[in-house]
């Protein structure tokens, strides 16, 4: 993609910006615009003042402005004071290159960036104003004819100094078309040089792509996110001029475009008019503001997404119309009394019928008699002029819709003519077509259908015709009526005239009295069919067991019914109008489908995965109809899907080969190998042919139902938790062999997908989530990972996790949570006696499978956080000694644990709750007083004894749970803690240790 610019007189200026594949072409009244005409498909993005880093950096809101090193972009700074720095150059900007776009400042330069004072204009290759930023109050670099006020600069340029202080960061939030900021440093982060101004924003990139249209096409952009989202994604969007004209060239669209959540991309479509200009018009898409809604009530949303590209530019091209002639088929003859058919058709070069023809078109005879109606159908899905036509000047027009499909029916009532050809031009581009003559008799046979179904003819079901022999009133032209001399049998030769879009098939059959004739494709040169009048009326039915299109012609040469002046047989001839013969339905039939009804259906295939479906078209007796598919405009089958199971839920999409095209078609029968529905749930598939050569009803045919479909796999993440510490006053910690908890539940995320990055939504609809909570394999560790034991193993460890709880996040996310009634525990023994550690956990999960063998894609571990230590403790209680008429004795106990070389007071023990109620104490020489309280500091008590005046030692043993007992006579083996108190071995008052007579 190349951007040019070509510099010298007023005349070359309209050619001086081209994109080469997008092609930005200007009228000549841009040569006078205020702003450049690319205001709006860049900005001035961020402007960094640091002493050793200076920059202005300008984003690219779309890939297709481009521009050569040799004719650059550029910009131009002021200061406060005046002093400006002249053009400085912009890199070269490619289509597959960077959208960020740095032009470096010395600091030394002069002037140099001063955020404390400058405004800045951004300038297209002939120097018109594309963006201006002006900071404070600075405003020398303003082009007055672009001013900072223009409505043609659509995003924010004016940042304002807060309280007069500078800042080091000056940038666009959002990214490239937000307003601006100002921010001072470190605590408001760093530049974002060449990248985008949103990298803390949580989400994946959005990007818009540019399109090309036709006029009178609607153009639509497709807006691509990197990775799904299972929120919806919401993004504003605005369309806005560039050398197109809202109202004019396109309709103005301001909305808000949803990407569903599990998908990645969405479109968004603005209808262009069809104007009759010759030249190439442009109007861009700008998106703004992608966020996500937390909740229902949520009426803000948060920040969600990092635009990239988020300008598309729609070019609208000239029509270039592939119209070479029209096909004129009408009757060689006709009557007066009867009008004739005419059916007009759109073609190309290779006299294809062109199917989105949209043209206006003239309708003249030759003879300038006539009138025109509509055809056989009664209806017209364009606009005739004038309708009703009385005038009889054989003129009228017709706006062709998008629904003819290229091809119309008309009637041509003729009164007053002998012969007349009929012409047909396009009143835009002058293409114009002239029929063969059509003869007008004053004896004919009227061929009219007195069917029940008009002309809706359905093979393999007979269809009522009858063939009238009619003359005009030789004294009033304008009357007519039966030629009552027909009457009886009459021997007449028949056959038929296929049209161009037969499909050459099996011949129909015309029933009477006398039995059936077989038609031939051509005039039998005799008498081939016997028709029983009565009353100059005949009737007979159309016998079919194929598809075509033809007319029947009838000719009598030899009744004698009617005579000329001298006695001799007149012929009289008919030609019906144009028969169309459609299949009755289409049989649709998915290969293996088992047919499930409902959720407990049998599984037919993963989303995603590929499956054979079967179009065949049938007729009204259920025979294939061999010829389907070989018209002269083959026709196929359009197959779309009907969401049956869960109702009303999310359709997903169907791939494959969803347009089935003639040539699919063989004996009647279409088969493809490829298609596939991304999505949960049981689907009902439809074949359409909404017009068959040009004639409706539409023939369509259901599958009945088709599933069960599950999804592809299962995608687990990982929210691993948090270890509750035992003691978290101060250091956190918990005793080994002390039973543990959560502080935070590990949370897994299963996502159903279908394929790619598809999340199907049905999946967690009721009766559709086959997974439940026991689906989830969890494998408890046995030991830590790194820490180990005294004999060198890894330290071990027991972990009970009871049932989790599944739950619906989100459609097709589901929420897995561990119990809060889980335990964890660092075993205790006296081989573990070591130092402190922080847990190593790993809980595996080897599998996530639900019950029709959907699984997760892999094994994945959940490893919770845990800031805390593991201690190995122990309750230690002193012995101790005292008189026996002491009123109380105090026995110190606390809380230690080892360090790795000692046992040391565990002073960050403010937690463990002790009771005397738990002492085994005989009280044979003291009473315990009852007491009972929290650890302070790994400090307890003291316990308090009373003494009964005996002397003697008592022994207590203090009924502690593991994690505090102790190898305290190192047998190996954990035991309670215990203390003696001793009483009479101390005398009253003084400080005699040991007391003995003589």
């Amino acid at each position: 993609m190349k951007m040019v610019s070509i510099r010298g007189s007023w005349e070359k200026v309209l050619l001086k910006w081209c994109l080469v594949s997008i092609l930005v072409l200007l009228p000549a009244s841009y040569v006078w615009a205020e702003c450049s005409p690319f205001a709006g498909l860049a900005s001035i993005n961020e402007i960094v003042d640091e002493n050793n880093n200076k920059f202005i950096e300008v984003k690219r809101l779309s890939t297709s402005l481009v521009w050569p090193s040799s004719n650059p972009w550029t910009l131009e700074f002021c200061l406060a004071n005046g002093a400006c720095s002249g053009t400085l150059d912009l890199p070269a900007a490619i289509s597959d290159g960077s959208l960020w776009l740095v032009r470096y400042v010395d600091k030394n330069d002069n002037p140099s960036i001063n955020l404390a004072g400058m405004d800045i204009r951004l300038m297209d290759a002939d120097g018109r104003t594309v963006d201006y930023v002006r900071v404070g109050n600075s405003s020398t670099a303003e082009d007055p004819e672009c001013p900072i006020n223009s409505s043609e600069l659509p995003f924010d340029n004016e940042l304002e100094i807060v309280g007069g202080e500078s800042g080091k960061y000056a940038r666009r939030s959002p990214d490239g078309s937000g307003d601006w900021g100002l921010a001072s440093g470190a605590s408001d982060g760093k530049d974002t040089e060449e990248t985008t101004n949103d990298e803390n924003v949580l989400g994946p990139v959005i990007s818009i792509g540019d399109v090309t249209v036709s006029q009178g096409q609607a153009a639509t952009f497709d807006v691509i996110m990197e990775s799904a989202s299972a929120r919806d994604v919401v993004i504003d969007y605005e369309t806005y001029d560039l050398s197109a004209v809202q109202g004019q060239d396109y309709e103005y669209t301001k909305n808000q475009l949803t990407i569903p959540a599990g998908r990645t991309d969405a479109t968004i479509t603005v209808p262009t008019l069809r104007t009759g200009s010759q030249d190439a018009k442009q109007f861009y898409v700008l998106l703004q503001n992608p966020r996500v809604y937390e909740s229902p009530a949520d009426t803000v949303g948060s920040p969600y997404g990092r635009l990239a590209t988020q300008v598309g530019v729609a070019t609208i091209e000239p029509i270039i119309s592939r119209l070479d002639h029209f096909e004129i088929d009408v009757a060689s003859t006709a009557s007066f009394c009867a009008p004739v058919e005419v059916v007009v058709s759109a073609r190309d070069i290779n006299n294809a019928v062109i199917d989105d023809y949209t043209g206006n078109i003239s309708l003249e005879t030759t003879s300038g008699t006539a009138n025109w109606a509509p055809g056989p159908s009664g209806s017209l899905e364009g606009i005739l002029s004038p309708d009703p036509d009385l005038d009889n000047d054989g003129q009228a027009e017709y706006q062709f819709d998008l629904s003819d499909n290229g091809s119309i029916s008309l009637y041509l009532q003729n009164t007053t003519s002998d012969s007349l050809r009929i012409r047909v031009s396009d009143l835009m581009l002058g293409v114009q077509s002239t029929s063969s003559a059509v003869r007008f008799q004053d004896f004919a046979f009227v061929i009219e259908s007195v069917d029940a179904n008009a002309l809706d003819i359905i093979a393999e079901r007979d269809h009522e015709f009858m063939v009238r022999a009619v003359k005009r009133d030789p004294s009033d032209s304008s009357r007519c009526g039966l030629v009552t001399e027909y009457d009886g049998d009459v021997n007449v030769e028949a056959w038929l005239e296929r049209t161009g879009n037969d499909a050459g098939g099996s011949p129909p059959a015309l029933l009477t009295g006398q039995g059936m004739v077989s038609l031939p494709d051509s005039p039998p040169g005799t008498s081939n069919l016997l028709l029983e009048f009565e009353g100059g009326e005949a009737p007979f039915s159309l016998r079919t067991s194929d598809v075509g299109q033809y007319r029947l012609s009838l000719v009598d040469n030899a009744s004698k019914f009617v005579v000329d002046e001298q006695g001799a047989p007149l012929t009289i001839v008919g030609e019906s109008s144009i028969w169309t013969v459609r299949p009755d339905r289409f049989e649709v039939e998915v290969t293996d489908n088992p047919g499930a009804t409902d959720a407990e259906g049998a599984v037919f295939r993963k989303a995603g995965q590929d499956f054979e479906l079967i179009v065949r078209a049938l007729g009204r007796q259920g025979s294939s109809l061999q010829s389907y598919g070989g018209e002269g405009n083959p026709q196929g089958a359009e197959v779309t899907l009907d969401l049956l199971q869960p109702a009303e839920k999310s359709t997903g999409t169907l791939v494959g080969t969803t347009t089935l095209q003639g040539n699919d078609f063989a004996g009647g029968q279409a088969s493809v190998m490829d298609l596939s529905w991304n999505e949960v749930g049981i689907i009902e598939l439809t074949a359409t042919n909404a017009s068959y050569l040009g004639i409706t009803p539409a023939i369509d045919g259901r599958s009945g139902p088709v599933g069960r479909f599950i999804p592809d796999r299962f995608e687990v993440s990982v929210e691993s938790g948090e270890l509750n510490a035992f003691c978290s006053v101060s250091a956190p910690f918990i005793y080994a062999g002390q039973p543990g908890t959560w502080l935070i539940v590990p949370e897994l995320k299963i996502t159903a997908y279908g394929p790619g990055n598809y999340v199907t939504k049905n999946y967690t609809e009721p009766g559709f989530q086959k997974l439940i909570h026991s689906d989830v394999q969890r494998v408890a560790p046995i030991s830590d990972n790194t820490a180990e034991n005294l004999s060198g193993v890894n330290y071990p460890v027991s972990m009970a996790l009871e049932p989790g709880t599944l739950s619906v996040a989100a459609p097709g996310v589901m929420s897995f949570d561990f119990s809060l009634n889980d335990r964890w525990r660092y075993q205790k023994s006296v081989e573990s006696m070591v130092g402190p550690f922080n847990p190593d956990l790993t809980v595996q999960i080897p599998n996530v499978e639900d019950s029709d063998g959907v699984a997760a894609s892999g094994a994945v571990t959940v490893s919770p956080e845990a800031p805390l230590e593991i201690r190995y403790g122990r309750l230690q209680m002193e012995n101790v000694y005292g008189p026996e008429n002491v009123d109380e004795l105090f026995m110190p106990f606390s809380a230690e644990y080892w360090n790795g070389s000692g046992f040391v007071t565990n002073t960050d023990d403010v937690c463990t709750a002790w009771n005397t109620a738990d002492i085994n104490d005989p009280e044979d020489y003291h009473s315990l007083v009852a007491d009972s309280s929290v650890m302070a500091g790994g400090l307890g008590g003291p316990l308090v004894l009373e003494p009964n005046g005996d002397r003697g030692t008592d022994t207590l043993i203090w009924n502690m749970p593991i994690w505090l007992e102790g190898d305290w006579n190192q047998d190996g083996v954990l035991e309670d803690p215990s203390a003696t108190a001793t009483f009479g071995v101390f005398r009253g008052n003084d400080r005699i240790v040991y007391w003995r007579e003589r």
